[in-house]
């Protein structure tokens, strides 16, 4: 908003400090006196150490291409979208989280209460024999099997979610970008960044060979980022840019024929700026479904559990009841 005012950088990092609270205005004047200093947004942020690193190497790329209010007003929509889906994941994970306490209290509960009842009560009526008694005894090993679980998903998301806060969740993202549906939504992702910051960098008068350069650092997974290595090994050897993405995948099929229809006809940033809005659309749809997946799928899980302990009461005692009748 101020770059769009008019308003010098200096006078404007100003006026952001004066409505933080006192520690954000220290960040803040120090990232005012640094950029006094070197006049580059990105170095002064870098020398702050609490800027994430996609929005430096934006603010970079913005500087380069004298596209900065541009540049803000996308990282802007991007965090505040990535705000909103972090707090649908939170709400996804927390709810089942709690539903797994409860079960696990409810399991322990059946395994060391209410089971040796059923079984004390089945023993006195002769009904803990042969095919009864085997459905007893698979009533708390699987109850204790369930708890087991249990107590393992409760501390692997609570160490994921201390790694994750400590910013040590490298490995975390390694193990899940190998789950096909997170891969998938990582790769839109990617394609989205690769567009829109290729629209941004072509439409601001760089040459492809230069701006292939800067979008490895911005992708989200070392997979895309060595994807568009390639494409600007491939282009510097002398491919076509359409010949070069369809090689590596970046953009399948009809996708891949709009960037081949963008190069002849001269408008390849508007048409990368038009995937880059078709792969954002693509991608907020994939993480929703991703976050709208966890909860029923947990809960579902352990209904079929405890259902599994109960049957396995139930069903002698049915034989009893039936037998009595």
């Amino acid at each position: 908003m101020l770059l769009k005012s008019g308003i010098p950088l200096d006078d404007g990092l100003a006026a952001i400090g004066e409505t933080l609270p006192e520690a954000g205005r220290a960040v803040v004047d120090k990232l005012a006196a640094d950029y006094q200093e070197s006049y580059s947004l990105e170095k002064a942020m870098e020398s702050s150490g609490v800027f994430p690193a996609y929005l430096m190497r934006m603010v970079g790329i913005g500087e380069r291409a004298g596209k900065l209010e541009d540049v803000f007003a996308s990282l802007a929509a991007y965090y505040e979208r990535d705000a909103r889906m972090k707090g649908q994941i939170r709400r996804s994970v927390l709810y089942p989280m709690v539903s797994i306490c409860a079960m696990a209290i409810v399991v322990a509960v059946l395994v060391w209460k209410v089971l040796p009842i059923f079984r004390d009560v089945l023993s006195s009526l002769g009904a803990v024999s042969g095919a009864a008694g085997a459905l007893m005894e698979i009533g708390p090993a699987l109850g204790i099997g369930v708890l087991v679980l249990l107590g393992i998903l409760i501390l692997a998301a609570a160490a994921g979610a201390l790694l994750l806060k400590c910013g040590k969740g490298d490995f975390i993202r390694a193990a899940f970008v190998k789950i096909p549906p997170v891969r998938r939504t990582l790769e839109k992702v990617s394609a989205s960044r690769f567009a829109s910051v290729l629209s941004m960098l072509l439409s601001s008068g760089y040459q492809m060979e230069e701006a292939l350069e800067f979008l490895p650092a911005i992708l989200p997974d070392r997979n895309s980022a060595e994807k568009v290595r390639r494409i600007g090994e491939r282009v510097g050897q002398g491919e076509t840019v359409p010949d070069a993405v369809e090689a590596e995948g970046i953009f399948p099929g009809l996708y891949g024929r709009m960037v081949a229809i963008g190069q002849r006809t001269g408008a390849l940033d508007s048409v990368m700026g038009k995937l880059a809005a078709i792969y954002e659309e693509e991608a907020d749809a994939a993480i929703q479904s991703l976050t709208g997946a966890i909860e029923p799928l947990l809960v579902g899980v352990l209904s079929l559990a405890v259902g599994a302990i109960l049957f396995s009461v139930m069903l002698p005692l049915l034989g009893v009841m039936s037998s009595i009748g």
